[in-house]
Parts: C-alpha cells; structure tokens; sequence
C-alpha cells in the first residue's frame, strides 16, 4: 500500500497562506509520503454550488480557494525530491489538449517524471460555458482527450483526428519525461467507464460516493484490463479515506489506520489523507505525517 496526502485547503491551518503548504509538501517528501495531491475546479456558479451543498452535501463554501493544481504542484516539485504529484481529480474536458498536454509535460519534467494524473468530467456545466467548452458528450471527450494528450507526449511531429479536435504535424515540446504518463479517470465504476480507462488510462480513482460497492467495482477494473489484454495487476486504484470518528467526534486514528487496510485488502493500491479535516493544529501536522507513514509500513 502506498501513502498519500491531499494538499487541498491546508492553507486554512496557515492562516490562509500558501506558501506554508510547500513547506509542508518538502515535509512529507522527507518522511517517505508516496503521492501528494490536490484537488481543481476552476470556479462556481451560486446556485449550481448551492444545490450540490444542498443534495450531495459538497463540503466546500463557495469562498474556499481553489487554487489552479497545475501552477500549484509546479511549486511543489521544486521543494521535493521523490513522490509523486497528481490532482485528485483535474477537469480534463474543460481544457483544450494541447494546453492539458503542454501543462502535464512540463510539470512531468519540473518533476523528473513523477507525475500521476486523475482526470475527471466534473459535475457542473457553469465552468464548461465559462471556458466555451461543450458540456455535451464530455465522457467521450475525455477518452479522447487522453488519446490525443498521448500523442502530444510522445511524439513530435503529433499527428491526431477525432471527433472534437485534430492535429497534424504538430511539434509539442517538452515530451513527457516518463515513457508513459500514469492517467487514472475518476468515473463511477460501470463497464462502459472502465473500458474507457482499460483503452486509454492506467486506473481509477474512486470517488467517495462509490466506495459501498469497492470490492466488486475492483474486480471489474481488472477483469476489464485483461479483457483489453492488459495486466490486471497494473491498474492503479487510488481510495481518499476519510477519518473515522468516535462517538463524541474526535478522530479515531486507530480506526482510520484499520480502515486504510481494509481498503488496500481489497484492492487500493494508494490510500490518501487529507490532513485538513483531521482536526489538528498545523504544530501539530509533522505527528500527523509520522502516523500516516505508521500505516504503511504496519
């Protein structure tokens, strides 16, 4: 099982600063933490926010910075050495390829080829108008988006055709660092959706709403990748895991620990924290990375 940390919102435990979250980041390279990742959207309608608050209890105010992931983990990879960087999940289908593709290849190589990416569609179609992209048909569009981000990666000249946009002779530089850039989709888990990831991506990163039905959506995944004459064993499942509270709501970190090892029992090959909602003071976060390194190597 790796080990990874959700960046997302710890500049509340700063007094709302960023750049502490960078220090923390170095940190948590330094004692062994196997992924660092942030959370993307690029901004709300009101009434859209509110009625996901309202039926999907979304946990974020509509004041809660969300700073853009790609500029953000940049930083991050100045300050640190080995472990991963990815977003958890980016909207994909709101940025045109070559941008995505130029945005991941240059952070790939800022980082020495340490980049793993979730991908998702997002649920709202106020940031798809903002950005004058279709909202329309954005699974199939992802898949694709991929696909041609593939081909920016690896070649120059690049030559793609789809059904959204196409490419000829076309020189991207930098190619990706990495021989194949790790893509996970963040998609409910249903045959179609993991035929998607089996011809395009590497894995799935669950979301929270689907983890009732983990242990079958894992066996799926894989049966899908051999059915693509892919090696089962290499799909990648990344688990956000909360922390379990006790009756009086503190944090149960024994029992959070057991629940992380549940899930890799059953198939996650990363569990990541978000330090953020565990309730701790920033002092306090160098104990709280020890613990998260304590669950791995238990």
């Amino acid at each position: 099982m790796e080990i990874g940390v959700n960046v997302l919102g710890l500049e509340a435990l700063f007094e709302g600063k960023i750049r502490p979250v960078l220090d923390f980041a170095a940190a948590a390279d330094r004692v062994g933490v196997d992924l660092i990742c942030t959370g993307d959207h690029l901004g709300f309608n009101a009434d859209a926010h509110a009625q996901r608050v309202s039926e999907h209890n979304f946990l974020f105010p509509l004041d809660h910075p969300w700073y853009e992931p790609i500029s953000l983990l940049s930083s991050i990879a100045a300050v640190t050495e080995r472990a991963r960087l990815g977003v958890s999940v980016l909207i994909a289908t709101v940025r045109p390829p070559a941008l995505l593709a130029k945005q991941v290849a240059t952070l790939d190589a800022l980082s020495d080829g340490r980049v793993t990416m979730g991908f998702g569609v997002g649920w709202q179609e106020a940031e798809y108008t903002a950005t004058n992209m279709p909202f329309d048909a954005r699974f199939g569009r992802m898949e694709e988006t991929v696909a041609a981000c593939r081909e920016l990666w690896t070649q120059a000249p690049a030559t793609f055709k789809g059904r959204d946009f196409a490419f000829e002779n076309y020189h991207s530089i930098p190619l990706s660092t990495q021989e194949r850039v790790p893509v996970l989709f963040g998609f409910g888990p249903s045959q179609r959706n993991f035929d998607r990831v089996a011809r395009v991506a590497d894995g799935w990163t669950v979301n929270p709403a689907d983890l009732a039905t983990f242990t079958d959506s894992v066996a799926l995944l894989r049966n899908t990748f051999e059915a693509h004459d892919r090696d089962p064993d290499t799909a990648r499942v990344q688990v956000s895991a909360s922390p379990v509270r006790r009756d009086n709501g503190s944090v149960d970190l024994e029992a959070t620990a057991e629940k992380a090892h549940d899930w890799s029992d059953r198939g996650a090959s990363v569990v990541v924290f978000r330090p953020v909602v565990f309730d701790c003071a920033a002092e306090e976060l160098p104990e709280l990375l020890d613990w998260m390194i304590s669950v791995r190597e238990a």
